[in-house]
């Protein structure tokens, strides 16, 4: 029970790499609040659960009302937080930047950053007065090295390494530790959909099997390491962008 007795908030916790990680930190004896969109998968997950140990509240990240709701729920029920992770995400693709709208810039940009920083905003009152705990922000390898067709997502994901680097310089002195996960292709519902449009993993370069570098992750295995940056193990760990891509970076061709 590596997380007994932790309280974290995790966003996008309905499905995908948020969900695993909700699955995995409460088997590990965490109490976890997740917040997303998806209510119907949502109420699945918490209902696997008792009610102190794993809550969902439907949530649009994107509203400024929605979030500071769901946290003072959070607070409600667990009296503070101990961690946060940042996992909620859209992943729109398949436009060069002169046929991204003004709507579809914004509207990637209010998902996957505005909203990490409203979350990190409201929270980090609330780690301060924990003594301390750890943020976790989900990037990804296209913050490093990406593909056509996707300018939106790969600003956003760089601009989530920068923001994360920034507050684990700001926050040491209040022993709040803050790291980004470089993820590669995921087996999630917004991973699948975005290779098929892409006319498959064949196409990218990306395979199913398991002994293949730059193969496609299970969810859980994201779980893994952000339970790692979360615990007590990663003590000396912050401003990290770790890699956690199955050697997708580590590719030449």
């Amino acid at each position: 029970m590596m997380f007994a007795g932790k309280r974290i908030f995790i966003t996008g916790a309905a499905t995908g790499i948020g969900r695993a990680t909700a699955e995995y930190l409460a088997a590990e004896g965490a109490r976890v609040f997740g917040a997303g969109l998806d209510g119907k998968e949502g109420k699945i997950l918490a209902g696997r659960y008792g009610e102190n140990q794993l809550i969902f509240r439907e949530s649009d990240l994107t509203v400024e009302a929605d979030v500071q709701a769901a946290i003072a729920a959070a607070t409600e029920r667990f009296g503070g937080l101990d961690a946060v992770v940042n996992c909620a995400g859209i992943y729109p693709t398949g436009k060069r930047l002169e046929e991204v709208s003004d709507e579809d810039w914004e509207g990637t940009i209010a998902v996957n950053l505005t909203a990490i920083f409203r979350v990190c905003r409201a929270t980090l009152p609330l780690l301060r007065a924990a003594g301390g705990g750890s943020i976790v922000n989900i990037a990804s390898v296209h913050a490093d090295a990406t593909v056509p067709g996707v300018p939106a997502y790969a600003a956003t994901k760089a601009a989530v390494v920068g923001l994360s680097r920034q507050m684990a310089l700001d926050y040491a002195v209040d022993r709040i530790r803050v790291n980004a996960v470089l993820v590669g292709s995921v087996a999630t519902r917004m991973t699948l959909d975005g290779l098929e449009a892409a006319g498959g993993a064949e196409a990218l370069g990306l395979s199913f099997e398991p002994n293949r570098i730059a193969r496609i992750a299970n969810p859980s295995e994201i779980a893994s390491a952000i339970g790692f940056l979360i615990s007590d193990a990663s003590s000396f760990v912050t401003g990290s962008a770790m890699q956690v891509d199955g050697g997708l970076l580590a590719r030449l061709l």
